[in-house]
């Protein structure tokens, strides 16, 4: 992986646009560079004064270094990347905020297969999401590949007490999608064939 691909300010700049363009349209696929969507937002939203905690080392040393952002505890870090496919730790507790300052909530990437639109086929277990909410014009449809169904239940715990909770990216290899805590998200699970 080459930091010129991403590390540049100009590919920064478009980005943190992206991303943002991502989070005022809940369920909208993001593309992504050839380096992969994970590092294109963590690329836009980290720098030495914001912490990310990486429990399963799912960042190369080399890139972690690149990404400046000091490591801190999952219940501490403003970002926390995890595996989407696995099921969360019973233990597993990200910040939450408090009342007074719920923008200290963070915002956990999870790693996925893949994103597409529900008409299009996918691989093995998809879970059909329809979202609502602010940014999204009624109801917004959106198929993820490997996600196992348990990240679901903690989003709807974590997010119950708004506006405390968290917020979640899905990363995918070359797309992503944020869900905001204010998004209200339904799933279903779908089998299809390998």
């Amino acid at each position: 992986m080459r930091p010129a691909a991403w590390g540049t300010p100009e590919a920064q700049q478009q980005a943190f646009r992206a991303v943002l363009d991502g989070f005022a349209r809940p369920g909208t696929l993001v593309a992504a560079p050839a380096d992969g969507a994970v590092l294109m937002f963590l690329s836009a939203v980290l720098d030495e004064s914001v912490t990310l905690a990486d429990p399963l080392d799912l960042l190369s040393a080399d890139t972690r270094r690149l990404l400046l952002a000091p490591s801190a505890t999952v219940d501490k870090a403003r970002f926390v990347l995890l595996d989407g496919r696995t099921p969360p730790a019973a233990t597993l507790q990200p910040a939450l905020g408090t009342l007074e300052s719920p923008e200290l909530g963070a915002t956990v990437v999870l790693a996925v297969d893949a994103l597409h639109d529900p008409s299009q086929p996918g691989s093995g277990q998809t879970t059909i999401l329809q979202l609502q909410g602010p940014g999204v014009p009624g109801t917004r449809a959106l198929a993820v590949d490997g996600l196992h169904p348990g990240w679901l239940d903690r989003r709807a715990a974590w997010v119950a007490a708004y506006p405390m909770g968290v917020d979640i990216v899905l990363a995918a290899p070359h797309t992503l999608v944020a869900l905001p805590r204010t998004t209200r998200v339904a799933s279903h699970a779908i089998a299809r064939g390998v």
